[in-house]
């Protein structure tokens, strides 16, 4: 499971090919992170977890992914 922010889709991609992970989980979140306030990241992640919650399930092998 990843985490990583629009700006880094491409490498993102590139790495898992290159490492034979093409079905790696990867979550998405807007760029850039560094310039946000406390509260945006919160609201950020908040908007996240489910997305990281199927991503985490799907990388134990699909338990409970339905």
């Amino acid at each position: 499971m990843t985490v990583i922010t629009d700006a880094f889709i491409r490498a993102a991609q590139n790495r898992a090919r290159a490492l034979g992970l093409t079905e790696h989980p990867v979550v998405v979140i807007k760029h850039p992170i560094a310039s946000m306030n406390r509260d945006q990241v919160v609201q950020l992640a908040r908007g996240s977890v489910e997305q990281v919650a199927q991503g985490l399930l799907a990388a134990a092998g699909g338990a409970g992914n339905d």
